[in-house]
């Protein structure tokens, strides 16, 4: 872990999330971008979905990362609604300084709800919050020295459909002799959150020391981590099944240790409201550096099943 504690006590959280590298001018004009009318929602298979890939692989380049195959674009088939489809998630990689077969993956889907007539759903927190996160954690990730472990960065597609992008990658992953995964993180909806400002957190029983860590990222960013939510739905409480609401479920079939970070849904939740305007900058910079420390935790505090 390379935390800076700050000292202050845990019970403070939420109050003022702090950000400590974040650059929050290029999140926002990630998300902008992504969240933008001339992107037309991103809907898997649309030109606004082509429109997303050109400016993500773009950003990849900006970054200087490598392809994990010959190109950034690996296609991949799926059927839904009776029909065969096309999907495209895009993978890019930072090898480590050694030659190792350390893997750790983190995904945010970059594909939304797309249109209805005149209507564009820009899903500015679901899910271009968590694609711009990702890009911060691999810009992130290049500036200190890794020896040992390769970071993989995928903004699948599909998600909305049902995980097919996921599903893909994963058993693209797992049919990849020698690769060790050591964990994914998956980051979908991390903008807008509910109050008191608090990050939500699934599959912290992969880490063996969650307890003491979440004490010590919580000190380090003010930033409220908690462990269950529920959503209001017609006066009541609703239960969600977190565990197959994102990407992060076909890793856990597949018994490889993951986490994911997420908010509440909000009544901005798959609606054409949700757009940039809705994304509290200074709680996504401190979810992006929670985020950071999570994917670097040391390999002994990863709890193998």
């Amino acid at each position: 872990m390379c935390l800076f504690l700050s000292g202050c006590a845990s019970q403070n959280c939420g109050n003022s999330p702090v950000n400590h590298w974040s650059n929050q001018s290029q999140l926002l004009e990630d998300i902008r971008v992504l969240s933008s009318p001339k992107f037309e929602g991103r809907k898997t298979g649309t030109y606004g979905a082509e429109l997303s890939r050109e400016y993500i692989q773009q950003r990849f380049t900006e970054l200087n990362l490598t392809p994990w195959q010959d190109e950034f674009e690996v296609p991949f088939n799926y059927r839904s609604n009776f029909s065969d489809k096309q999907g495209i998630n895009l993978i890019a990689t930072i090898k480590a300084s050694n030659n190792s077969q350390r893997w750790r993956v983190i995904t945010a889907h970059y594909d939304h709800l797309g249109k209805k007539g005149n209507k564009v759903f820009a899903g500015a927190d679901d899910n271009a919050s968590g694609v711009a996160a990702m890009l911060a954690i691999a810009e992130q990730w290049q500036q200190q020295e890794n020896d040992n472990i390769n970071l993989m960065i995928v903004a699948t597609d599909a998600e909305e459909p049902g995980l097919y992008g996921s599903y893909a990658l994963v058993e693209q992953l797992t049919s990849t002799p020698d690769m060790q995964l050591e964990m994914s993180l998956n980051l979908d909806m991390i903008g807008n959150p509910s109050r008191p400002h608090a990050i939500y957190i699934e599959g912290e029983k992969n880490l063996s020391e969650f307890s003491q860590l979440k004490t010590q990222l919580q000190d380090y960013n003010q930033l409220c981590i908690r462990q269950s939510r529920s959503r209001m739905k017609n006066g009541s409480m609703v239960k969600i099944d977190w565990l197959r609401a994102s990407d992060h479920y076909p890793f856990h079939k597949m018994g490889i240790p993951w986490l994911y970070l997420g908010v509440p849904t909000h009544k901005q939740y798959h609606t054409i409201n949700d757009t940039i305007d809705t994304i509290n900058i200074g709680f996504l910079a401190a979810v992006t550096e929670t985020a950071f420390e999570l994917v670097s935790v040391n390999k002994q505090q990863i709890a193998y099943q």
